[in-house]
């Protein structure tokens, strides 16, 4: 699945055939993609930088999802202790994901689930947060998925001491979350103010990944109709390239 990646470039997943992927990117305001036809190209997912074009294509991408599914505007990604990861193709951004570490400021989902996190760092546990999950629709794929996810693990138990993965999302999307990243329902539905949406908080504890990628990490092949996209993960060894990369 993984290859060694180019510099600055922290993972690689296979894209589709650029002549089928090509078609689907076209859209009312996008310009057409200039894809090679011969061979399959691959996504290549880096980490955010604080600014230029890359940014600026992020948010808009994350404002475009959000709108089209009718939330509201989300604030300013300039959050203490957050890392965003990228996965992009020939030169545009298709899918992002961010992280932030827990610290005094708080974490964004305090204003709804305040109590519940409260009682997880009551108990000795350090949160992290992912949150502005968006992924063009013609780039749906578990495997990229799993790569953005895994990352964002490996930065936030490895390299940050995390113990705890908290998500605010939308009830609709539960399944989603339940099925193929194993988190579990922490809060009760409430209303996000933030986003202007119904949200339902979901928790999934770093010791429960790391025990699920033992299990099923790598096995993909095998597995086949293994829901989880754990079966994804990244080998031993090159986890261990991440933490050193993302050190650094």
């Amino acid at each position: 699945m993984h290859e060694t990646p180019a510099p600055q470039t922290l993972a690689e997943v296979t894209a589709m055939e650029a002549w089928r992927f090509d078609p689907l990117c076209i859209a009312e305001d996008d310009p057409k993609v200039d894809a090679p036809s011969h061979r399959p190209d691959k996504f290549r997912i880096k980490m955010l930088m604080r600014d230029g074009e890359r940014r600026r294509e992020t948010e808009l991408l994350i404002q475009k999802r959000y709108a089209w599914r009718g939330y509201g505007q989300l604030g300013s990604m300039d959050e203490p202790n957050q890392l965003t990861m990228n996965a992009e193709l020939f030169g545009r951004v298709y899918a992002t994901l961010t992280v932030n570490v827990d610290s005094p400021a708080g974490l964004a989902l305090d204003s709804t689930y305040g109590a519940e996190a409260a009682r997880l760092r009551a108990q000795g546990r350090k949160l992290c947060e992912f949150g502005r999950f968006a992924i063009d629709p013609s780039a749906r794929s578990k495997r990229l998925i799993a790569s953005l996810f895994n990352l964002l693990y490996i930065y936030s138990a490895r390299v940050k001491g995390c113990t705890d993965i908290l998500i605010e999302i939308n009830p609709r999307h539960r399944d989603f979350y339940e099925r193929m990243l194993e988190f579990r329902q922490l809060g009760e539905e409430r209303m996000c103010e933030r986003v202007k949406a119904p949200a339902l908080l979901m928790h999934i504890s770093c010791a429960r990944i790391e025990q699920r990628m033992k299990e099923i990490g790598g096995r993909w092949r095998e597995l086949p109709d293994e829901k989880s996209i754990y079966k994804f993960a990244f080998t031993p060894e090159e986890e261990l390239e991440m933490i050193e990369r993302l050190r650094n």
